[in-house]
Parts: structure tokens; sequence; C-alpha cells
């Protein structure tokens, strides 16, 4: 048997978003995170007070990120590219550096109890409303190709949210991914 690591908050949050990741947040429970950390499930109730705040836990660390990120971007003045960039690196950077946390985000929402699920909506949808306007604001300004801003939001947004499925999978350097994902969302694959 594995020696006890030094439990606390963070190990116990790190931990379950790797389970989270592989299993799913309702196919997870306390005792199976107790086993992956090698102590009795009493040990985690030291630290946290259910597995639902440990889902909070995890999902509004990363929706406080990009709602803080959207809305420092959103007030730059930089060219719509520049601001596209910037969040899209941010995208890019948790997606690496938090990929099991980022799953967690972007599958496991939907178990979020009801107040806070709505909660999470609203970020999203406040999101997703900050950066369409960035979109529609590049459009006006011709920055941005004549095409349906809901379209290129939705286009951008799906192709971020599931980097974490397959980066780990590639032998692709990292600063090659964070050079070329943007530079392709932004623009294309067309000379």
């Amino acid at each position: 048997m594995n020696s006890k690591p030094n439990l606390s908050k963070s190990v116990i949050l790190k931990t379950s978003a790797q389970l989270f990741r592989q299993e799913s947040f309702a196919q997870v429970s306390m005792r199976d995170i107790a086993n992956a950390l090698n102590v009795k499930a009493a040990s985690l109730y030291n630290h946290i007070s259910s597995k639902d705040e440990i889902l909070e836990e995890l999902i509004f660390e990363l929706v406080d990120m990009f709602m803080s990120k959207i809305e420092d971007t959103q007030k730059k003045t930089l060219n719509t590219k520049s601001k596209l960039e910037d969040i899209i690196q941010t995208h890019i950077e948790i997606a690496l550096h938090r990929p099991n946390q980022y799953a967690t985000l972007n599958n496991d929402w939907k178990y979020l109890k009801q107040k806070k699920r709505k909660y999470f909506i609203d970020q999203r949808q406040n999101y997703e409303k900050v950066l369409k306007q960035i979109i529609e604001k590049g459009i006006q300004n011709n920055n941005i190709k004549d095409c349906n801003p809901e379209i290129i939001l939705y286009l951008m947004l799906s192709s971020l949210r599931t980097i974490h499925l397959w980066y780990e999978k590639k032998d692709i350097d990292t600063n090659t991914f964070k050079k070329e994902i943007p530079k392709l969302i932004l623009e294309g694959i067309i000379k």
C-alpha cells in the first residue's frame, strides 16, 4: 500500500478532477476519491463537506478565471484579432495546465445542484455574450469576415472546449500548439 499523501483540499480537488474526467462525476463516489488518495472516506470530510462541494470548487474556479479574462480583454484597446487571440490563449493555457479540471467544467457542469447550475449557465451565457460582442464589433470594423456571429462564436468555442480530449494523445510541441491553434481558428486553413 502506498504511503498516505499530505491530505489537503487542493490534493482532494486535483484527484477528484482526474477521477471525474476518467469516469464522470456521477460515477465517482467519495469512497472512490478516498481510495485514490489512500485514505478513509471520513478523512475527506475534514477538508470538504461533500462531493457537490468538490464539483462546485473545480468548476467555479475556472468560471471565475474565464469571466475575469474576458472582461479584461473586452476593456483592452486591442484590435479584434488580438482580443480573440487573447481569449483563445486563455482556453489553451487552462486546457494544457488543468486538463482534468477543464474536462470537469465542460462535461460535469450538468451535475451541479439547481441553483449552482443556473448560476453556471448564466455565467456561460454572459461569457458568450461578451465574446459575441467582440466578434460583432470585428465584423462591423471589417476585421472579421462578414459571417453569422453565432456561427463564428460556436465554431470557436466548440473547437476550444475539446482541446483537452486530444492534445495529451498527440506528440505536439506546446509552443507549436499555442501558436497554431489561434492561427487556424482565426485565419482558417486555406492559403
